[in-house]
Parts: C-alpha cells; structure tokens; sequence
C-alpha cells in the first residue's frame, strides 16, 4: 500500500490565453442616435486557467475552447445593448467566470467611434474568483 505523506500531487499548471481584437458589432451607447445602429466594439481578453488536465493528456475536451467562449460573449455584449462600455466589460467578466473555469478573466472593451479626436476609448476590468477585483 502507497504512502499517502510520499504522494505529491502534480503542480497545476496555470495557463495565460489571450485573445486580441474580438470584433463585435452591437448597440451600445448613451445618446439616442446611438441606440438605433450598430457600433463596433474591440474586445480583447486575458484568463488564467489551471490548464493541468489538458496539458497532460494534450486533449482538446480538457481545455478551455477559446472558439466557443469568443462566441458565446459575443452574444452576451450583443444582447446586453450596454449604455457604457464600462458596464460591457464589468458584465462580460462576471460572465467568463461564471461560466468557465477560470482563475481571473481581464477584458477590455474599445469603441473607436467614442471620440473623433481619439483612435479609441477602452475600459478595462480585471476580475478574480478570490477577490471583486485585482489592482
């Protein structure tokens, strides 16, 4: 019989995924003209995962699909019609945690109509399963 004090179990492995430049057409804004017509909106996401599973047995069902998740929050910003982008990135990141198995999620929200003087407006929210938010 094994001696449970000599056992170790493996480290996880943590993993960073990040996706670039998410596009996603959808009504978001504040002023009249705005609700009316679809803007687009830039979304880049950051997570952490314990990725142990995965990576040892190099199988696709043990990761995070990333295909699947860009998806499903692209029709969470879409049927959210957000007023502030800062609403679209707090939400999206209580919805990656909700529904993925993720230790903190970081999205940011552009919208490069937000100024004309500007390239792009962004809003940032980090947010972990042990804490509200991270610095």
């Amino acid at each position: 019989m094994a001696d449970d004090r000599t056992r170790t179990d493996p480290e996880p492995i943590a993993v960073r995924i990040q996706i670039e430049d998410l596009r996603v057409d959808t009504v978001v804004g504040v002023y009249a003209s705005e609700r009316h017509v679809e803007q687009t909106l830039w979304l880049s996401i950051a997570f952490e995962y314990d990725a142990s599973e995965a990576v040892a047995v190099d199988q696709f069902e043990r990761a995070i699909d990333y295909d699947s998740l860009s998806g499903a929050l692209t029709k969470f910003i879409q049927q959210g019609k957000f007023q502030l982008i800062e609403t679209a990135a707090s939400a999206s990141c209580e919805y990656l945690l909700a529904h993925y198995p993720m230790a903190w999620v970081e999205v940011a929200v552009s919208k490069p109509s937000a100024l004309e003087r500007a390239e792009t407006v962004k809003a940032i929210k980090r947010l972990s399963r042990e804490s509200d938010s991270l610095p």
